[in-house]
């Protein structure tokens, strides 16, 4: 439950933020094009609903490239100069290398009419070019050497001819008719504000106002009309350049119309005045006098719109703080949650931890108590070998030295007795020598059983000839013959481990002599890098391995578990009829 709240409250919280996100960026295009007009107040009023915090690292570049354009319209220049540098270092680290450029390149102009004579445009014009020049772009170029010639205009006016003229030339690469247009434009204000070259300054103009013709720019070509009519002013062709002035006038400008017609009525009554045809002159002062006072009253309106602007502006951004302080106590509500089920989450994946601890201690207990359980079954084991040696041994020591030596002492006195035979009758002589024999068969018998139950290894000569000896004395009676085949067995085992295989191999042969009625086994030792295989076979009777299965106290049982314990292994294969063979894999190390 407390899952799916949260989640709501994050999806909620994302359309929000995407919300208000996608309203501040839609408003770019718009700010963009009032900038481009010229509509300073609305486009001043949109930047300042954009709360810039917000915005992402694009965005927030393009937020103080527009900020840079609008206060450099509104002549604050150190301002837009500020704003421009901080655009340019998020578009570098954006790596916008063209945005960079673009900055560099309106930069430029704003310097060189600033009043203040520290800020060099020179290095973003470098900037600016070497740009242009690894990017081998002649449009990048054109624009670049117009610029140049622009900067130089009223310091060198032969550098800045040759830098317009370098202009064109890169400009022909592009094939941009207005380009072109523009640049012999300047040219010609170069020519013909600047030089005595006033033909060449009418030659441009005239190709410019070609191309301005051609595509209906009324303001382009209401320029050309003044700059003409300053030509002819100075070549004191007062009447052209009055009709020029008039031409200019009848299509004035829109963009900074009032500013415009103030300039192009005192520069006629200036030319009426050369001309001598004062009531003209002065009927144009008044008008330029007008028009001073249109522009004054249109500057104390845009003061008050100012005002006005700056008081929506406070209220936009006091709304704009309440809207954030709401933010901030949904973003807090949504950590305090996101905290409450961080503490749930650990405190249940704790709860879960501990519980994974006690069973893992459960289990580890668990294991303790069958390994003790294991070396106590191996203890017992063990203890009932130890005992089944010390048995054997004792029943081996008994038989000789007691059931031995009664029978060899038989055996003596029907030997005494038939020292004394001839005075015995002939039928008492062979029941004598019948018992003689029965005695002396007894007595090999025994001898043979407690030389075999008391085999073992001998430390100097080590397993294999100590089985080999086993197989050999087992071999003596010849109800059972058997064969040992040995492979890689030339290195000595470890003492304790020789001791135990030879008893595993002297139970098996005892269980082939008790119970398999076999005429043949064959021992087999193969010694392969840490491991030792035993192979024991016999032709006897063989067994149903279901009915005779190993239990606890019997001799193959213990053989089993010996040798699990070490890590070895025991297969049993047998087939009633037709003989048995038990494998034994076991590990050295």
């Amino acid at each position: 439950m407390q899952h799916k709240l949260f989640h709501k409250i994050i999806l909620a919280a994302s359309f929000l933020l995407a919300a208000i996100t996608y309203s501040q960026n839609s408003k770019f295009p718009k700010i963009d094009s009032l900038i481009k007009i010229r509509e300073t107040n609305p486009a001043t009023i949109l930047l300042a609903e954009i709360d810039s915090a917000r915005l992402k690292p694009s965005y927030k570049a393009e937020y103080y490239f527009l900020l840079a354009r609008l206060e450099g319209l509104k002549n604050q220049a150190d301002d837009s100069f500020e704003n421009f540098m901080i655009a340019k270092r998020k578009y570098k680290d954006l790596d916008s290398l063209e945005k960079v450029a673009s900055i560099n390149l309106q930069i430029i102009p704003l310097l060189t009419s600033s009043k203040n004579k520290d800020l060099d445009p020179q290095p973003f014009m470098k900037e600016y070019l070497d740009y242009a020049r690894e990017k081998n772009d002649p449009e990048l170029l054109a624009k670049a050497y117009m610029q140049l010639g622009s900067i130089f205009i009223n310091s060198d006016i032969q550098k800045t001819i040759e830098y317009f003229n370098k202009a064109i030339q890169e400009n022909k690469k592009t094939g941009d008719s207005l380009m072109n247009a523009k640049i012999h434009h300047n040219l010609g204000v170069a020519y013909g504000e600047k030089t005595e070259k006033k033909d060449s300054a009418i030659y441009h103009y005239e190709i410019a106002l070609e191309e301005y013709e051609k595509r209906g720019l009324t303001d382009y070509i209401s320029y050309i009309y003044n700059n003409k009519a300053s030509v002819l002013k100075q070549l004191k062709q007062y009447d052209s350049a009055i009709a020029y002035y008039k031409k200019a006038e009848a299509i004035a400008p829109k963009e900074y119309e009032k500013e415009n017609k103030r300039l192009l009525y005192k520069h006629m009554a200036d030319a009426y005045e050369q001309k001598g045809d004062f009531p003209n002159a002065y009927r144009y002062l008044k008008l330029e006098k007008t028009y001073q006072d249109s522009i004054q009253q249109s500057e104390q309106n845009s003061a008050m719109l100012d005002i006005q602007t700056k008081y929506e502006v406070e209220k936009k951004e006091n709304e704009n703080l309440r809207l954030r302080q709401n933010r901030i106590w949904l973003l807090a509500a949504v950590g305090a949650l996101i905290l409450v089920l961080i503490i749930g989450f650990l405190s249940y994946k704790n709860l879960k931890s501990k519980k994974k601890i006690t069973e893992k201690e459960y289990e580890v207990q668990k294991q303790k108590l069958d390994s003790v359980l294991k070396q106590q079954e191996l203890a017992g084991i063990d203890a009932m070998i130890e005992g089944q040696e010390k048995e054997r041994q004792r029943i081996a020591n008994d038989l000789h030295d007691n059931l031995g030596g009664l029978l060899a002492t038989l055996k003596l006195h029907f030997q005494n007795l038939k020292v004394r035979k001839d005075r015995l009758k002939e039928e008492e002589d062979r029941l004598l020598k019948q018992t003689d024999d029965l005695i002396d068969e007894a007595y090999q018998q025994v001898r043979s059983i407690a030389h075999a139950k008391n085999a073992g290894v001998n430390a100097q000569e080590g397993l294999l000839p100590a089985v080999k000896n086993f197989a050999s004395k087992v071999s003596a009676s010849n109800k059972l013959v058997i064969e040992v085949e040995d492979t890689d067995m030339d290195d000595r085992l470890e003492n304790s481990m020789e001791i135990m295989i030879f008893r595993i191999i002297q139970e098996l042969i005892t269980n082939v002599i008790k119970h398999a009625d076999a005429s043949e086994a064959t021992i087999h030792l193969t010694h392969y890098g840490d491991a030792i295989n035993i192979l024991v076979e016999d032709d006897g009777r063989g067994f149903a391995w279901e009915e005779v299965k190993p239990k606890e106290g019997m001799g193959i049982y213990s053989i089993q578990k010996r040798v699990e314990h070490f890590g070895g292994t025991v297969d049993f294969e047998s087939v009633p009829g037709k003989g048995t063979s038990v494998v034994i894999n076991m590990p050295l190390s």
